[in-house]
């Protein structure tokens, strides 16, 4: 009986946790858009050479910057993340599965990418029946998760999508 270690539950976090970032964002943004009217109104209001038109250009500019810094940074490290996550997601519910068997090998905690997202990896002996010999394949695993419980030598027929696991059995 195969077990599954992707679920449709994943994708649904995916989706919920992009659209949080977002949301986050765009309040962040609306906020800002708010201030800043403020100020300009503020601005606008002053007379003519008022001394308080530097202290409203001393606030609003170094405000600009923050902004601009901050939205570089959230959208192109948290937002970048989390939507490599989602469409890796996506793909694995949607993308051509291929089956294979092969002995277990060892498990690697060494930090891999898959599309932008960090991965680990079960490492198997597989057969190549055109070099008549064994190769080891990796079949990655999302860093977030538990590795399946296989003990070395076991053989294992796991389903994969782009050498990502979404199932697997233990054959013996």
């Amino acid at each position: 009986m195969m077990i599954d270690y992707y679920e449709k539950k994943d994708l649904d976090k995916a989706l919920l946790q992009k659209k949080k970032t977002l949301i986050f964002y765009f309040v962040t943004l609306g906020l800002f858009l708010l201030l800043s009217a403020g100020i300009v109104i503020w601005y606008l209001t002053l007379p003519y050479k008022s001394p308080t038109i530097t202290w409203v250009k001393v606030i609003h500019f170094p405000l600009i910057a923050i902004f601009i810094a901050f939205s570089f940074l959230y959208l192109g490290i948290k937002y970048k993340r989390v939507n490599n996550y989602c469409k890796l997601m996506h793909n694995l519910e949607t993308g051509i599965r291929e089956t294979s068997t092969a002995s277990f090998f060892e498990y690697s905690n060494e930090l891999q990418y898959k599309d932008g997202v960090d991965c680990k990896a079960l490492v198997f002996l597989e057969w190549n029946k055109y070099k008549k010999d064994f190769y080891e394949r990796k079949v990655m695993v999302l860093y977030e998760k538990e590795f399946p419980e296989i003990k070395e030598g076991q053989n294992v027929k796991f389903v994969t999508q782009g050498n990502v696991l979404i199932s697997y059995e233990i054959l013996s």
